[in-house]
């Protein structure tokens, strides 16, 4: 099998974000090998699709058997219904019919839009910021975005701070943002005064 393109694959906390499961959920379809983990740069990464088979898992609410999880995977896998036009069916038995839905296709199709516009936009290099993430060509802080998003700014007021930045991006530092906090530092109230952009067009843009 060949191995998944880098641009379609994101980590577990990535995962969880964007399919709207618990980590424990996830961890859990990990353990019992119904979602394959790959490693890479000494991290642990999941391809698209296998987010949508933990969202469509979640969606049946009921206990199914390890097994019959494992052949939920497998028609994923094989036929990856996230690509048909209309809804497909994987028939269990007479009484069970699981059913793939449009919602789940877009949380797909979410997870590789993310996985792609996160290679394009998130940036980390020790010389920005001391090496915290950024939005590329910027020096805007993407947890700063996040937290300014939690506390009630939509992308409409960001791109009119900042016109020069499209919404995609302020999207995605929102999602890397949550899948990523800070970790293991100290509070330093003056720096996160400033990744908040509590005042708009706070930080300076480069280039």
């Amino acid at each position: 099998m060949p191995k998944p393109a880098d641009n379609h694959m994101l980590t577990r906390r990535e995962a969880v974000e964007i399919a709207h499961v618990s980590l424990n959920a996830l961890d859990k379809a990990i353990e019992q090998n119904i979602v394959t983990v790959h490693r890479r740069r000494d991290r642990s990464w999941l391809c698209s699709d296998d987010v949508g088979v933990v969202a469509l898992l979640q969606k049946t609410a009921l206990p199914l058997p390890i097994t019959v999880k494992r052949k939920i995977r497998r028609w994923v896998r094989e036929t990856q219904p996230y690509r048909a036009e209309h809804g497909t069916e994987l028939h269990i038995s007479d009484a069970l019919v699981v059913r793939w839905s449009p919602e789940i296709s877009e949380t797909v199709n979410a997870a590789e839009s993310y996985a792609r516009l996160r290679n394009q936009w998130i940036e980390i290099n020790p010389e920005i910021k001391g090496g915290e993430p950024v939005i590329r060509g910027t020096r805007i802080g993407v947890r700063g975005i996040a937290q300014r998003m939690d506390e009630g700014d939509t992308i409409e007021i960001l791109t009119e701070d900042y016109p020069h930045v499209p919404a995609e991006a302020f999207q995605t530092a929102y999602t890397y943002g949550k899948a990523h906090p800070r970790r293991g530092r100290p509070t330093r109230p003056w720096r996160d005064a400033d990744e908040a952009v509590g005042r708009r067009g706070s930080l300076p843009v480069t280039g």
